[in-house]
Order: C-alpha cells, then structure tokens, then sequence
C-alpha cells in the first residue's frame, strides 16, 4: 500500500498544480467577465487543496514522516498553506477576496519546484522529532504563508497605487489593512517558529542559538516584520512606502527559509536537501 502511495503521489502533486493554475486564471478573468469564472476559481481553488492535502496525507502514511525533511516536502507544504489562505479568501466574497489573484502562481511555482527537485523520500534523521519540533516546522508555515498573503495584497496596493489619481482609495486601503494583518500574523507565527525552534536545537544539539546562516537569516526577517509593524503603528506609514518594506520582508523571509539552506553548509542544511 504505501509503494502504490508513493507512485501516485507525484501525479497527485502534478493536479494540484494544475489546479491551483486554473484557479488564477479564472480569477483574473472574474474581474471582466462576472460570477461564472469566480465561482470556478473557487472550486478549481478548493479541488487543488483537497488534492494537495491528501497527496501530503498518503505521502506521510507511505514514508512515516511529516513533511519537512526534502525539499519535495517542505515546498509541497508551505504551498499548499499557500493555497489553503487563498481559499480562504475566496470563499469571504468580499473585495479582498482579489488579493488571492497573486497567492495561486505563487503555490504553483513551489509545486512546481518541488515537482523539478524530485519525489524521492528520505529516513527522518535523527534530532528530527519530538513535539517542539512539530511546533516550530507548523509555525513557520504559517508564517510563510500569511507573509506570502501580505506581500500578494501589498501587490495589490502598488497596482492600485499606479493607476489613475481618481482610482478608488477605499480599494486600496482594503489591501493595505489586509496587508498590514497578515504581516502581523507572519510576525508572531515566526517569532513563535524561532522560539520553539531554539527548544528543539537545545535537545538536539545542546546549545539554544549558534548563528548559523538559517537562525541568523531567520532572526533578520523577523526583525524586519517588526520594523514593518513598528513603521505602522506609530509612525503612520501606509500605502506605497509600506508595501515596499513588507516586498522586501518577503523577500527575507524567502531567503530565510529557502536561499541560506539551498547555498550555504549549517546545521539545518539535511533540511532542505
């Protein structure tokens, strides 16, 4: 049972994607064309998720880990959070529901990536268990992907900030307040991530914090979320200038995770290979 789990998965992985496309393009197109696209998008969003999950349930059964030890699972992971906000989004049928229009290239693309890397499984090493381990893996998905949701209305924000002078400004400011949540909501998941983390290196390694390139990376892009938020909150800071520092948080946050494990030798780096 769990070789036939491991065959299929990756085609499993290959609809998710699929799906996820789909259910941009016909939410690119909603904003032209009425209901019809909108509500696809929604269902194509929801299948690619259900597809998405229970590829990563039927793996988990298969090889008896979670997904966080190759870069198959770890980016199979992060996008379908990815993908789940998005989801969520769509089914509030408000205005903001737009800003999943940025969110689905961006869990296509991590498929896709994850797909080119290749399915091949790996045995859990061994400092890779115990409870503060899960928490500080869960926690840093959710960080990755409100901050994705973040950076996709702070997209929002610049197109709308390049437009005509007599564009909507409730518009954008929609965005700007979703954008300034969710970065919040990255900040505290990732400062929780780092915290439990640094329990989890203390009873593999036994030592808290070493700067190496990952926890020192990781330290930046947080304190950058809360320069962010502190720009926010008592200096006013909003529209434009403020989607530009949280574009540059994300781009942090995706080297944190991602570029110091791919490009440097640490001790987190049997995490993403």
């Amino acid at each position: 049972m769990s070789g036939l789990l491991e065959v299929l998965d990756p085609g499993a992985h290959l609809v998710a994607a699929v799906l996820y496309a789909l259910a941009f393009v016909l939410a690119l197109f909603s904003r032209q064309t009425g209901d019809v696209p909108d509500r696809g998008s929604k269902i194509a969003g929801a299948a690619g998720l259900l597809v998405h999950l229970t590829a990563i349930a039927g793996r988990w059964f298969a090889v008896g880990h979670g997904p966080f030890v190759t870069m198959y699972e770890d980016l199979s992971a992060y996008s379908a959070v990815v993908g789940a906000i998005a989801l969520y989004l769509a089914m509030r049928g408000d205005q903001v529901a737009r800003a999943r229009v940025p969110m689905y290239p961006v869990a296509f693309l991590m498929l896709g990536v994850a797909l080119y890397s290749g399915p091949q499984t790996s045995n859990l090493p061994p400092t890779f268990s115990g409870m503060w381990l899960v928490l500080h893996v869960c926690f840093y998905f959710l960080a990755f992907g409100t901050a994705v949701t973040a950076g996709a209305s702070s997209v929002l924000v610049l197109r709308a900030a390049s437009g005509p002078a007599d564009a909507d400004a409730a518009s954008w400011e929609r965005f700007d307040a979703l954008a300034y949540r969710y970065a919040g909501l990255a900040f505290a998941f990732w400062g929780v991530g780092m915290l439990s983390g640094a329990v989890w290196a203390f009873n593999a390694w036994g030592r808290y914090w070493g700067w190496d390139p990952v926890e020192t990376w990781s330290l930046i892009t947080w304190l950058m979320f809360g320069v962010y938020l502190h720009l926010r909150r008592f200096f006013g800071w909003q529209g434009r200038r403020a989607a530009v520092l949280l574009a540059v948080c994300l781009g942090l946050a995706v080297m944190s995770l991602f570029g110091t494990t791919a490009l440097s030798d640490s001790l987190h780096s049997v995490y993403f290979q």
